[in-house]
């Protein structure tokens, strides 16, 4: 859970993502976050959550958002960072959580980021986002937790789309290869870090996202 505290002094394990990733994503984890860092229509929009493990995955996800904003240079406090319509300043954002860690990613264009702690899951499950190609070539891997590394995908990919694709089943994904420890797909890639795998978007092939 998220520890929220009056005082401005903060404190987060950041997870150690790949370098290329670094720059346009941070995942966060074991976070105390200090309540100045959040508007007053933040801790409202909280408010409106009646479980508190809801309210504790806003602040947390805004948390990780506001860290990277001053990590790249949009803000100089995480008190100035004002996230509206999927949006910090020019730029476009999106959020994730699952806890204990969440994830944001910031970019100029579109972007999509997804956070899953591993966690035991049916593959029968694979009909309701995957089309059968799809769950084909994800059966045909050796990677473990494959099911959660394709979900995640889907969620990056259907995010950077502002939701635009009514369901993650029709958000197509083409894998291109795969690695020890992750997927890369034509426009998302996932990798697995300790007990979370997280996905992120590539730079948008803007002829592809019509």
């Amino acid at each position: 859970r998220v520890h929220r505290r009056a005082s401005d002094a903060s404190a987060m394990r950041i997870i150690q993502i790949p370098e290329r990733w670094q720059g346009r994503a941070i995942v966060i984890t074991e976070a105390t976050v200090p309540m100045a860092w959040f508007s007053e229509d933040e801790v409202r929009a909280a408010e409106r959550y009646r479980l508190q493990r809801r309210r504790d995955e806003f602040f947390l996800s805004r948390a990780a958002a506001k860290t990277l904003a001053v990590d790249v240079g949009l803000v100089t406090d995480p008190r100035e960072c004002r996230i509206e319509q999927r949006r910090i300043a020019d730029r476009h954002l999106s959020l994730s959580h699952s806890a204990p860690y969440a994830g944001a990613a910031i970019d100029a264009q579109p972007v999509g980021i997804d956070v899953q702690v591993v966690r035991d899951t049916s593959e029968n499950a694979s009909h309701l986002f995957l089309t059968d190609a799809e769950a084909d070539v994800m059966r045909s891997l050796s990677l473990a937790d494959r099911m959660i590394h394709f979900w995640s995908a889907k969620e990056a990919a259907w995010k950077q789309r502002g939701g635009a694709i009514e369901t993650l089943k029709r958000m197509p994904i083409s894998l291109q290869s795969q690695t020890a420890d992750g997927l890369r797909f034509d426009s998302v890639e996932t990798v697995r870090i300790g007990d979370v795998v997280v996905a992120l978007t590539l730079a948008p092939a803007w002829g592809t996202l019509a």
